[in-house]
């Protein structure tokens, strides 16, 4: 029988490769509706905002260039400071919300999903993301720190030598391998009750004999995300196209915008994908080094009803033929 994901049995399962691939999208199918509505309140205002932002940019950008293919200046020097600025600073701004957002819309989705084993409502899910948005917003901001710690040593290392193979052989491989265990950090904070650094000594727990395997998933569903989103793209092109070739109609700013709109509404949405990816990865790691769901299923034997047994030809309150 084809599982619902409305149950903790469903997600606490060891899961080879293909099979937490095909989990991904069916949880997302089966919770397409519920989840959809709660990605609509709390993760499209802020996007929106992030298109704007990029859309101001990228308007200035092709207008400067569709002024220069035709030798005059198409907007003047100030203005062009000013919605370049104003609009790396919204979408900068707006893009980190939206992605912070997602992150505590998708999981705490799941959380909710885990303990109460119903399909929640859009009001619990937000009362789940303001209960935890202090704490999201330091792990949020120990993960930035964490990657810039990371990159300034491999920036300061690199300044005092030029070996490339330090760069080829060490520094690379040293990014990649944390940033793989990094992945699992949210999902981890939000589905175990513990602290910032438990979550990280956590991350790098689980991941150990599986950083291959995580690795490999991580870039299959990046790659499926980045396709489908690619199609959320193709507007902004026209416009692009619109306005150096200037086309009546798709040289319009307005328009513009609403391309970048479509396609950071299309890049957040579509990111749920490795998102609910990894969720599965965790909970696959965590029934491989502990049997969480298997101990759970075990402490459940006799707490149900007992099975009644039922045939159709000799029942209890049947007389017989005498």
């Amino acid at each position: 029988m084809k599982p619902t994901y409305t149950h903790a049995a469903d997600f606490h399962q060891e899961r080879d490769f293909g099979k937490k691939i095909s989990a991904t999208f069916e949880c997302i199918a089966a919770h397409f509706r519920p989840l959809g509505k709660c990605l609509l309140y709390f993760v499209l205002p802020p996007t929106m905002l992030a298109g704007v932002g990029m859309g101001l940019m990228t308007n200035t950008m092709f207008n400067m260039a569709a002024g220069q293919a035709t030798g005059k200046s198409a907007v003047a020097t100030d203005a062009v400071l000013v919605s370049a600025f104003s609009g790396v600073g919204l979408a900068m701004l707006a893009g980190i919300l939206s992605f912070m957002l997602l992150l505590s819309t998708v999981y705490g989705y799941i959380r909710l999903v885990l303990a109460t084993e119903t399909t929640p409502t859009p009001g619990q899910v937000w009362q789940e993301i303001k209960s935890r948005g202090g704490r999201m917003l330091l792990a949020f901001l120990f993960v930035v720190a964490l990657y810039a710690v990371l990159f300034a040593v491999i920036g300061g290392l690199m300044a005092v030598s030029t070996s490339f193979a330090l760069l080829l052989f060490i520094l690379f491989p040293l990014a990649f391998y944390v940033m793989v265990p990094l992945s699992l950090y949210f999902p981890v904070l939000w589905l175990e009750d513990g602290s910032l650094g438990h979550a990280l000594r956590r991350c790098f727990y689980l991941i150990q004999g599986k950083w291959w395997s995580t690795f490999g998933l991580l870039m299959v569903t990046a790659m499926i995300q980045g396709m489908i989103a690619m199609m959320f793209a193709l507007p902004q092109y026209a416009v692009m196209f619109g306005k150096m070739l200037k086309i009546p109609g798709l040289e319009s700013d307005a328009l513009g915008i609403i391309a970048q709109c479509l396609y950071a509404l299309g890049i957040m949405f579509t990111y749920t994908i490795p998102l609910m990816a990894v969720v599965f990865q965790y909970f696959n790691l965590v029934e491989r080094k502990e049997g969480m769901g298997l101990r759970s299923l075990i402490d459940s034997i006799g707490q149900g009803p007992a099975p009644v047994a039922y045939n159709e030809a000799y029942r209890a309150d049947d007389e017989g033929e005498y």
